[in-house]
């Protein structure tokens, strides 16, 4: 009897056994929950993957040169691996973007003016004395930001035709989780006063307000927009399944008698 069930419940319909026709119509073994439609066409896809490029570019060459400048000895060797991992972020978006029918590997777009003057402004400081601030923007905003819209992504696109995606964004995932751990931990170490909290925290939501008049990463619909993926309908039960039932009968009759 579980048998049968699990049978009928892999293919949609009657029972599906070992080899035979049937079995080449059943899409996925039952145990298979991933999806095989995604959220965005190839096109949308593809405009995303040019503003993570974007970001990221310009993240990993921000990084490189406070590197140079950060008077603090154990910052700098925090930040040169999180600078080569988002350099190789991009390149991982370079090279799929060619997969996805896009024949110029280097396009890298911000979505929209407000990214540029947020990037811009996370950027900007330059001072020995501004560390609090450089950490802040890249650890607080940015990288906890990349990390909501590539799990984001992760989730609604799809596991079949889009799996390289999935695996690309499962290996960023990774590094942006080790980077907000370490980067945080090192905000805490930094800053030990009231001032200094102060400081980030001023600068934290400076930034914040920015990045949400962008949209984030992606534009307006970089979390969310209307889902391609639509919800069932509403299950109907009880009195109304009756009433319908009902009247669906009735209309049936009728049809009958007037033929």
């Amino acid at each position: 009897m579980t048998a049968s069930r699990s049978d009928a419940h892999a293919n949609g319909g009657g029972p599906v056994r070992g080899y035979g026709p049937g079995r080449l119509a059943q899409p996925f073994p039952y145990w298979d929950r991933r999806r095989l439609m995604g959220e965005w066409t190839v096109e949308e896809s593809v405009q995303r993957i040019v503003h993570y490029k974007w970001a990221e570019q310009h993240l990993s060459a921000a990084i490189g040169g406070w590197v140079a400048t950060i008077p603090e000895l154990d910052v700098k060797a925090m930040l040169g691996p999180h600078c080569y991992q988002h350099a190789w972020h991009a390149d991982l978006w370079r090279q799929r973007l060619p997969e996805l029918r896009e024949k110029d590997e280097a396009r890298a777009e911000p979505p929209n003016d407000a990214f540029i003057e947020f990037m811009d402004e996370l950027t900007s400081p330059e001072a020995a004395d501004a560390t609090i601030e450089k950490l802040v923007g890249i650890y607080r905003v940015l990288v906890p930001h990349l990390l909501a819209v590539y799990s984001y992504h992760q989730r609604v696109t799809s596991d079949i035709v889009d799996a390289p995606t999935v695996r690309i964004l499962k290996f960023m995932i990774d590094d942006d989780i080790e980077q907000l751990i370490c980067g945080e931990m090192m905000v805490q170490d930094l800053a030990r006063t009231a001032k200094l909290r102060t400081r980030a925290g001023k600068w934290q939501t400076h930034l914040d307000v920015l990045l949400v008049k962008a949209g984030g990463v992606a534009g307006e619909e970089t979390l969310g927009g209307r889902p391609r993926i639509g919800m069932p309908p509403r299950a109907v039960l009880g009195a109304a399944l009756r009433q319908r039932r009902q009247a669906a009968s009735a209309a049936s009759a009728g049809g009958v008698v007037a033929g």
